[in-house]
């Protein structure tokens, strides 16, 4: 797309071992067990020139069924208002299920549309397609 691009950086990043959700004393297994947790601090909520932007894409992987907690925290630090925003995940197994409508909701603000999940083998084609198709 040529788009700009900020990356969502926790303030305490995970490791491989955090990210280990088969573990359940792994940092994302404790977290997805107890919800207080999830409120991971990021290195920078700010986005240049956010202001100037009307369509925001909102890329994350899919944890137990929902976005992975730190675009919680990215969300809930912007706002929407006066935006098309259009979520879309990345997950080995699970749907997008209702991770897009999750975060619209935490932003409170904002059209979001119906997100896209991509899985392992989705090629530049098919994003390509994907992208072209939501007539932006």
């Amino acid at each position: 797309m040529g788009a700009d691009l900020f990356e969502v950086v926790p303030s305490d990043p995970y490791t491989s071992d955090d990210l280990n959700w088969t573990n359940n004393d792994s940092r994302v297994s404790r977290e997805h067990n107890d919800e207080g947790l999830r409120a991971v601090a990021l290195e920078n909520t700010d986005v240049d020139g956010w202001d100037d932007y009307d369509t925001v894409f909102i890329g994350y992987p899919i944890w137990w069924g929902i976005a992975a907690w730190p675009m919680s925290s990215f969300v809930a630090a912007n706002d929407f208002s006066g935006k098309n925003v259009v979520p879309f995940c990345t997950s080995l197994s699970s749907g997008i299920g209702q991770s897009g409508e999750l975060l619209a909701e935490l932003a409170d603000a904002g059209t979001w549309l119906d997100g896209q999940r991509f899985s392992r083998g989705s090629s530049e084609a098919d994003i390509a397609s994907w992208v072209n198709g939501l007539n932006l």
